[in-house]
């Protein structure tokens, strides 16, 4: 069976922010990107244009076929702030459902006997984001050749990222046990794994976890070690077989 292997070095050109972390009105990202973002933006998997009430991962990522994109992880980056308030100028503001209401929407709920619309996303605050230059590295597992795109874009605001692959050659497939220093996808391994021993980071929609010692089959190159038996959403497809 035919294994190949690419490391991938993320650049940002803009600022990047995922809604990591809301402390207080403090919306914070954290220097990991999740792997099903990762597909998405790199076109492993086709994202359906219909909107849906509920997230479709399962349905999507099933399209990816042999190829699997582990998280990236941050490796020099630094902080970028911006600060934003959405309040309205009126002259009058008092507090609604969860929204602030100024001086035309207070007239037209009195006169009209109508309430304003309630939007559940804040109206003040402070983004904490990953600043532009800032690089990132990833891996890419597939039982064939590929290729991705050069550029892609990522988050809430689409920042522009640069993207560099490089196929690893001088790997080992070794069966023991290993530790993981790369971010893990816990619900993309398989149930064969033993883990001993983990850091969580909590991210959306899956937390992830690094600093992993763990048994089973690994690959291994240099001083890095992935496993290598992962799949979307395999440790769900094993719990519903068993």
């Amino acid at each position: 069976m035919d294994i190949f292997l690419y490391k991938c070095t993320l650049k940002t050109k803009e600022p990047l922010f995922f809604a990591s972390k809301e402390v207080s009105r403090n919306f914070i990202t954290v220097p990991y990107i999740g792997n099903y973002a990762l597909a998405y933006a790199t076109g492993v998997v086709e994202q359906s244009y219909q909107g849906s009430s509920s997230p479709r991962y399962r349905e999507d990522l099933s399209g990816a076929g042999d190829l699997y994109i582990f998280p990236a992880r941050f490796i020099d980056f630094r902080w970028h702030t911006e600060s934003f308030n959405c309040v309205g100028e009126g002259y009058f503001l008092q507090m609604g459902q969860n929204i602030v209401i100024d001086a035309q929407k207070y007239l037209e709920e009195v006169q009209g006997k109508t309430r304003p619309p309630v939007f559940n996303s804040p109206q003040m605050g402070t983004f904490k984001m990953i600043a532009s230059e800032s690089v990132a590295i990833f891996y890419v597992l597939a039982r064939k050749k590929i290729s991705l795109p050069r550029y892609i874009r990522l988050g809430k605001l689409m920042t522009k990222c640069r993207l560099e692959c490089t196929p690893v050659s001088n790997f080992e497939v070794r069966k023991s046990e290993f530790f993981v220093e790369h971010p893990l996808n816990p619900a993309d391994l398989s149930r064969e794994y033993l883990i001993k021993s983990y850091s969580t980071i909590s991210v959306k929609p899956v937390p992830l976890i690094e600093g992993v010692r763990m048994e089973g089959v690994y690959i291994a190159f240099g001083e890095t070690c992935l496993p290598l038996h992962v799949g979307y959403f395999l440790y769900m497809k094993g719990e519903e077989a068993g």
